[in-house]
């Protein structure tokens, strides 16, 4: 057990970080393609919208996930393999839906405007946070954790990515719907298979 004390503009508070019991043996994170069933979604050779088309999949193909990065665009782009085919090739962030079963719905407790989760990954693996928020208001995020390859990811219900790192970070919300913030490593140390322990305060006012 790992224990981490959080503080954050609008909340204190102790996090324990338990272990899953369950080894976490994929390197790659299951993901879904979004969009109608039979749908056409691009697949990329590289992380841009300007990039040449390799192929394509189809909207609810199944994919591994196994390297993201956040371009200029302002989306994340992930790195997917389909397994029945092996073909390869990069989708933008909006058009993929992680397939985690460690997706929590996060609430506040009455009087508070902030929350502590905590955990670890491992590889490829994602841990998603989901808020609901309404339009101008602030997001702050606060990372604690036992690696310096743990980063924190901020997406609008839009699917842009609002924030991608590994420190403490603030900034208004630009529209109303549930915002998702992930949790996962640099590509770098997912490629090894490292596992990472974490403690995070997510706060809205």
């Amino acid at each position: 057990m790992v224990k981490l004390n959080l503080r954050c503009g609008w909340a204190i508070a102790t996090a324990l970080l338990l272990p899953l019991g369950v080894p976490l043996a994929a390197l790659a994170e299951l993901a879904t393609l979004q969009g109608q069933p039979g749908s056409q979604v691009n697949v990329r050779r590289s992380p841009s919208t300007n990039a040449a088309i390799a192929h394509y999949g189809l909207g609810g193909d199944r994919v591994d996930v196994n390297d993201w990065i956040s371009s200029t665009d302002g989306y994340i782009w992930y790195g997917v393999r389909f397994s029945s085919s092996g073909a390869t090739g990069w989708v933008r962030g909006d058009l993929v839906r992680i397939n985690s079963s460690t997706s929590q719905r996060v609430s506040f407790a009455p009087g508070t405007a902030a929350a502590n989760v905590g955990g670890n990954v491992q590889g490829f693996q994602v841990r998603e946070y989901v808020l609901n928020a309404a339009a101008g208001q602030t997001i702050s995020t606060q990372l604690i954790a036992n690696s310096a390859s743990l980063r924190v990811n901020v997406v609008a219900p839009t699917g842009r990515s609002l924030y991608l790192g590994g420190g403490n970070w603030s900034g208004p919300l630009p529209v109303a719907g549930d915002y998702r913030v992930r949790v996962s490593q640099f590509a770098t140390a997912a490629r090894r298979n490292e596992t990472g322990e974490f403690g995070l305060t997510i706060g809205i006012r």
